[in-house]
């Protein structure tokens, strides 16, 4: 069987450049992925200011009782040097002229109409000095960028307000099973609740993805190969398909993607939970045929949809983390490689990782407190350090 490492070989060379760019507004940038580094078109900041409310004096001004001769406010051009023995009363944020000299409010007291004294020297610490930030033409926001609400409040003190960033990946989502009802339905004897769908939903939500179609589709093979054929007309980036991926009589996710023009790149992967998966390709279109189990689902979503999707999005592929393994359920030694839920926490601020029990990769009951999947070599029992795969931003 195909290892692990080998499937993540095989995806990178499968999206070795990311896809195509489009121009959004700011409103709609958060999580999307920049692919144009951020420059500035001017000094920052673009003039000297005054970082505190105060009063502008000259540079060499002693401490001493001097003329209040104006007030300036925010927003209007640097005032001229006011003349030895007076003063100019500043706020924050207002232009100042070269070679001042700045006087914080609390350092002076009143002296008198028109009068103030000065009770310090300037500080010239108290002016934020053009280009102290930064200079004309330097990347403050590299590409690729993840973008979030601080980065976004750095485009928008830029004027950039119509960043270039990655197009979204187009996702086509069928999910296989006659036994799968809604979950606000009461399952009859033999159903369950389907909660692949919400899943899959929830963690496109997640990495940024445009869910295009979602759509549960049973077991007959006729109505799944019309699905397909549907949902490619859509000219998706990845085709999702759950369940329909093993060799039983209702798993027809193989042979139908090799009728609509697929490659079967391969058919199982050397790990647990998750050993039937396919990986196919046609033209630009991945599908992922993922095994119908919940956990299965999370599992392989996390190690190889979701790189998928990261790769197209200009991103690079999510980084393991080192942790020392804590008590917790007993990890024995398996032939495949095991990818096993746990919970990540910090101790004295050393990362840990606790297994977390389940029983079978039908069993759901660990995923609320998962946040990331523990990795254990094939043949190997846990042991620390582990390498883990968050699965939460981290």
């Amino acid at each position: 069987m195909t290892t692990v490492n080998q499937v993540f070989a095989q995806i990178d060379s499968l999206t070795p450049q990311p896809g195509e760019t489009e121009a959004i507004s700011l409103t709609q940038a958060m999580h999307r992925v920049l692919r144009e580094p951020a420059m500035t078109s001017e000094d920052q900041p673009p003039f000297d200011r005054s970082s505190t409310d105060g009063y502008l004096v000259r540079a060499d001004e002693p401490a001493k009782k001097v003329r209040l001769i104006s007030t300036h406010s925010p927003g209007q051009s640097a005032p001229p040097l006011p003349p030895a023995g007076s003063a100019i009363r500043i706020l924050t944020g207002s232009a100042l002229p070269k070679h001042a000299g700045l006087i914080m409010q609390e350092d002076t007291r009143p002296a008198g109409a028109d009068f103030i004294e000065l009770l310090k020297k300037p500080d010239p610490t108290l002016i934020r000095l053009q280009g102290s930030h930064s200079r004309k033409g330097s990347i403050l926001l590299p590409a690729p960028s993840l973008l979030q609400p601080g980065s976004i409040t750095l485009l928008a003190s830029l004027g950039i307000t119509q960043p270039k960033v990655s197009r979204l990946p187009r996702v086509v989502h069928l999910v296989t099973g006659e036994e799968l009802v809604d979950p606000n339905q009461n399952p009859a004897h033999g159903q369950i609740r389907d909660c692949n769908s919400i899943l899959i939903r929830t963690l496109l939500t997640s990495f940024s993805a445009t869910l295009v179609t979602q759509q549960r589709v049973g077991d007959d093979r006729k109505l799944f190969r019309q699905a397909c054929r549907l949902s490619l007309a859509t000219q998706p980036d990845i085709l999702l398909l759950s369940g329909a991926s093993s060799v039983g009589d209702h798993d027809h996710a193989g042979s139908v993607l090799e009728e609509l023009g697929f490659t079967i790149l391969l058919r199982q992967v050397s790990v647990r939970p998750g050993k039937p998966f396919i990986l196919a390709q046609n033209n630009n279109t991945l599908a992922f045929g993922l095994p119908g189990n919940p956990l299965s689902h999370f599992v392989c979503f996390h190690l190889f949809v979701r790189r998928a999707l990261l790769r197209l999005s200009g991103l690079p592929p999510p980084p393991f983390l080192s942790a020392t393994l804590i008590p917790g359920v007993t990890i024995t030694a398996n032939p495949r490689e095991t990818w096993w839920p746990c919970h990540l926490g910090s101790d004295e601020g050393s990362l840990t990782a606790q297994p977390l029990p389940w029983r079978d990769s039908s069993d759901l009951s660990s995923l609320a407190q998962t946040n990331g999947l523990l990795r254990v070599p094939a043949g190997q029992e846990a042991r620390s350090p582990c390498e883990v795969l968050p699965t939460i931003p981290w």
